[in-house]
């Protein structure tokens, strides 16, 4: 009975601190090959999904599907997804563990750091913003988020505040931004 107490709380912590990882759902079939089983995309362009506000992940799967983010890679696997599709899937990507690429250049950390201040207000000092309804930046792929800069810079994807928090910010930087935030640990 001991034995069975012991080993029922471990279960239960391991479940609680995300070390047990349940298999992805059915609508996640066509996401593996891209972001990863677990949420964690091995290319660099691609998102890691893993522990992403969960609120932000069924918005922009809404806005892709409807064509508001315009996404070719996306468009089809988005198309067909119905709105429980799009609940489940961000549901169980956001309680996958966080991932930490770390993957942007070193020398270009501290420069980015300092070009941080006027993503703090949304993003928050730890590129975890407390709204979910804001994208964590925080152990992104710096591939990935310099390509979002641009996208936002070019009116490719369209948000006020990001518009108008990188209208003084020259594209030169965002290789150092996208290097600060891709080696804060989620």
């Amino acid at each position: 009975m001991k034995k069975h107490l012991i080993l029922g709380a471990a279960l239960l912590a391991a479940l609680v601190t995300g070390t047990v990882q349940a298999q992805p759902p059915a609508q996640a079939q066509a996401c593996v090959a891209c972001h990863g089983s677990n949420g964690v995309s091995s290319n660099p362009a691609w998102p890691n999904l893993a522990g992403q506000h969960e609120t932000y992940l069924a918005q922009q799967l809404v806005a892709m599907r409807s064509g508001e983010r315009s996404n070719p890679l996306m468009a089809p696997f988005v198309r067909g997804l119905s709105d429980e599709d799009i609940k489940v899937l961000a549901a169980w990507y956001a309680a996958q563990e966080l991932a930490t690429a770390a993957n942007g250049d070193a020398d270009l950390v501290e420069r980015g750091r300092q070009l941080s201040g006027g993503c703090t207000a949304c993003h928050g000092y730890a590129g975890k913003p407390v709204a979910d309804a804001w994208p964590i930046l925080a152990g992104q792929h710096a591939a990935y988020l310099q390509a979002q800069l641009l996208a936002y810079k070019h009116d490719v994807r369209i948000h006020p505040f990001m518009q108008a928090a990188l209208a003084g910010v020259a594209e030169k930087e965002f290789e150092a931004l996208a290097s600060y935030y891709s080696q804060l640990q989620r």
